[in-house]
């Protein structure tokens, strides 16, 4: 059995460990499979009797996940929440293998139960609001995003996905299309190159790929909201302010 943490609420208000439990947390790995960790941003000023909630923010192929801590600290701290960005290393399953994470189950790892079972440990220690959680996903976090909806929307209270290279298009299950969707991607990421070669539905950019991702879960029954952010090319922090928004509109 995975022993649990200690709970930030059982350390006393002068302990040393509160300061390592809020703000810029270390990486923790993850107990239930120390291959994965994630680090997070928790409003310093944390009451112990406090449910925050929790922003999930998966990164890309690069593994930049600094860009969305500093970024969304002020935020959280006003809206009493928690920020979690977990980390999928490349190389889990082979040297050069950096998508797995990508398609939820790769080489015998499910990485959504990786991510669920990060979600349990933050809220057992950081006794966060963890039965629907808010999450966003850019590039290949977003190719993650949206198969992640397919697979566990009771988990989400909503999801941004970004700029996904590949896309999956739903199929008949349709109990996703209570969650609301947005889709957020630049202006200027359209170049095919840029993507020639992932194989996908949805035409040879990943602009024209994210137009028919809204259109076919829109068809299915989802409440799409759809982001261009004009002059903006595949850059995950210029489309954070327009997905900020959307989070604040579905709190």
């Amino acid at each position: 059995m995975t022993p649990l943490a200690v709970r930030l609420a059982e350390l006393p208000p002068d302990h040393a460990g509160r300061r390592l439990l809020t703000g810029y947390t270390p990486a923790f790995a993850a107990q239930a499979d120390p291959r994965f960790s994630y680090t997070l941003f928790v409003p310093e000023d944390i009451r112990d009797d406090e449910r925050p909630k929790l922003w999930v923010f998966v990164h890309g192929t690069r593994r930049r996940t600094k860009v969305y801590l500093d970024g969304l600290a002020a935020l959280a701290r006003a809206e009493r929440a928690v920020v979690m960005t977990p980390l999928f290393p490349a190389g889990i399953s082979a040297p050069d293998d950096v998508d797995g994470y990508k398609v939820l189950e790769h080489a015998g790892i499910r990485f959504d139960q990786v991510l669920l079972d990060m979600v349990d440990e933050v809220a057992h220690r950081w006794n966060v609001a963890a039965s629907a959680f808010f999450l966003h996903g850019f590039s290949g976090g977003g190719q993650f995003a949206h198969r992640f909806l397919y697979r566990h929307p009771e988990r989400l209270s909503a999801v941004s996905i970004g700029a996904p290279g590949r896309i999956a298009l739903p199929g008949g299950e349709a109990s996703f299309t209570r969650v609301p969707v947005q889709i957020v991607i630049g202006s200027l990421d359209a170049d095919p190159a840029a993507i020639a070669w992932m194989v996908s539905e949805g035409g040879a950019n990943r602009l024209s790929r994210a137009r028919t991702l809204a259109a076919a879960l829109r068809d299915s029954g989802s409440d799409v909201r759809f982001d261009v952010v004009e002059g903006v090319g595949h850059v995950g922090e210029a489309v954070l302010p327009a997905v900020t928004e959307f989070l604040l509109a579905n709190q």
